[in-house]
């Protein structure tokens, strides 16, 4: 009686503190318990939840499998091992255990809601819709389920039927940063990037804090052209816009840190003249993958790799972020891309290299930049991402395929099975030289010297731009700032060619306008 007792308490004190949100002490009780008691299904199943919000997703799968083996037809510990598959991305189990907990209890809305989640990064995305629908037909009132259907119905191009769905959010929780960004990026889809624009203001002026909101404000401001109201946005970081620099910073050093990825450090950097026009000397903190390519470049008095900055004796007046630029040199213009000059051996190297490959004229082609969002939490709700930027390689290599020449595979991490689609539809052979992506002085000299260059923003589009060259990129909806809001060009990238995906998701129309500029 008294173990039973004492027990008891112990299981009172563990669910107090899991109520509280104290995890590690629940943690710590829960796994008492399960000392005591090896069968206590219930507390293998809350081990594993907590170890999912600990991103612990392994150590999840074992806790939830316990909990299963001692109730198989429970199906809330299903339902939990669902959700510890997909933390450990191992998407088709997680896919069978909320199919099974769903055989035992229908009408299981988190079980629908979590299929929904997994389904999506499946990109099984009218399977996905179904689990949505249904576990919104279970539980009406739930955000989470309305937001996360939304943003897939957006992701299909379906704005018009998620913009209700996540205004309904919104006005829920309307002070949330993530859901206004969600419901700003429809309202651009449905009514344009002005609307969007003027949703995100009156946002941002009843939450001054948000920062989600901030960023994607200073994009719609910077797409639109707004120049000096974007970059003040682009620049915030607690409650106010840094203070510009004077006009005179002769005697100054000054260190340029790098900001997000290689595409912005190399946009960041046409700005690094204004600062020598000053009279500063400036160094820039350089990834190493791009040191070779940008090391001796005239505009930088140096370029310090990052592992190297405390043995170089540069001891800087003032370290700046290089995002902040155009705001801190009150620059509102749109200066050209940083000239780059390409090694000449490695210019040398390519010429003798690239006739092997085949006859000219050579076509670079890249479908894929950024990073898909396939870790994510599972207890998170969904937001729209506005920065994964991807078309078919099939698609693409059937285009290109119309060209006569050579054609070279500039994509980075490229899968077999993309690279198989792209010679298909080609209807020959491509070349795959993926593995520049790991050496930008190489990748610069295959870029400095093929005819042309076809694909999506990424980094290989701003090494073209530096070097002087045109290109054809295919802009997805919604488009970065720098490809601006509509049309067929960009003050950023003089000479290139803007292929837009409409809003709707199609790139139907940008396809067309390709294949007829191509032939």
């Amino acid at each position: 009686m008294q173990d039973a007792a004492a027990l008891e308490q112990l299981m009172r004190e563990a669910g107090a503190a899991l109520e509280a949100g104290e995890f590690g002490r629940a943690e710590l009780l829960f796994r008492e318990i399960v000392g005591r008691n090896p069968r206590d299904a219930g507390a293998w199943n809350v081990l594993a939840v907590i170890a999912c919000r600990s991103a612990r997703p392994q150590e999840a799968v074992e806790h939830a499998r316990r909990a299963h083996e001692l109730e198989r037809r429970n199906p809330e510990y299903l339902n939990t091992l669902g959700v510890a598959h997909a933390e450990a991305q191992s998407l088709d189990d997680a896919v069978r255990a909320f199919r099974r907990a769903l055989r035992g209890r229908a009408d299981y809305a988190d079980a629908h809601y979590n299929l929904g989640k997994v389904l999506r990064k499946l990109e099984r995305l009218s399977e996905a819709e179904q689990a949505y629908r249904r576990a919104r037909q279970l539980a009406p009132a739930r955000t989470d389920i309305a937001n996360n259907l939304g943003c897939l119905l957006y992701r299909m191009g379906r704005s018009a039927e998620a913009l209700p769905l996540l205004e309904e959010v919104a006005a829920a929780l309307p002070q949330d940063d993530d859901v206004a960004v969600s419901s700003a990026l429809a309202i651009r889809a449905a009514e344009g990037a002005e609307a969007a624009c003027a949703r995100l203001e009156a946002f941002v002026a009843r939450n001054p804090g948000a920062a989600n909101a901030r960023k994607e404000l200073a994009r719609s401001l910077l797409a639109l052209g707004r120049f000096e109201e974007g970059w003040r946005e682009y620049s915030w970081r607690t409650e106010r816009a840094p203070e510009v620099l004077p006009n005179n910073l002769a005697g100054k050093k000054l260190l340029l840190l790098p900001h997000e990825g290689l595409g912005d450090h190399l946009f960041f950097l046409r700005f690094a003249p204004g600062l020598r026009a000053r009279g500063a000397t400036v160094a820039f903190r350089c990834s190493r993958k791009l040191f070779g390519v940008l090391n001796g470049n005239p505009a930088l008095d140096a370029v310090l790799a990052e592992d190297s900055i405390a043995r170089s004796g540069f001891v800087p007046d003032l370290a700046i972020g290089i995002g902040d630029l155009p705001w801190l040199l009150g620059s509102f213009g749109t200066p050209p891309p940083l000239a780059l000059r390409v090694p000449e051996q490695n210019l040398a190297r390519w010429r003798e290299k690239l006739p092997a490959l085949g006859p000219p004229p050579y076509i670079g082609a890249t479908w894929r930049g950024g990073t898909k969002r396939l870790a994510d939490i599972e207890f998170a709700p969904q937001a729209i991402e506005p920065l994964f930027k991807e078309i078919d390689a099939g698609a693409l290599g059937g285009l290109l395929g119309r060209m006569r020449g050579t054609l070279l595979v500039l994509q980075r991490l490229p899968a077999r099975a993309e690279l198989d689609a792209f010679s298909r539809a080609a209807g020959r052979p491509a070349h795959d030289l993926s593995a520049l992506n790991e050496s930008l002085e190489d990748m610069a000299a295959v870029l400095a010297l093929i005819d042309d260059y076809v694909g999506v923003s990424n980094t290989n589009m701003h090494l073209r731009a530096g070097l002087g060259k045109a290109a054809r990129v295919l802009v997805p909806f919604p488009p970065e700032f720098r490809w601006m809001a509509r049309g067929t060009e960009s003050p950023w990238f003089p000479g290139f060619r803007i292929y837009r995906q409409e809003p709707a998701m199609r790139w139907k129309q940008a396809l067309d306008e390709l294949g007829r500029d191509l032939s």
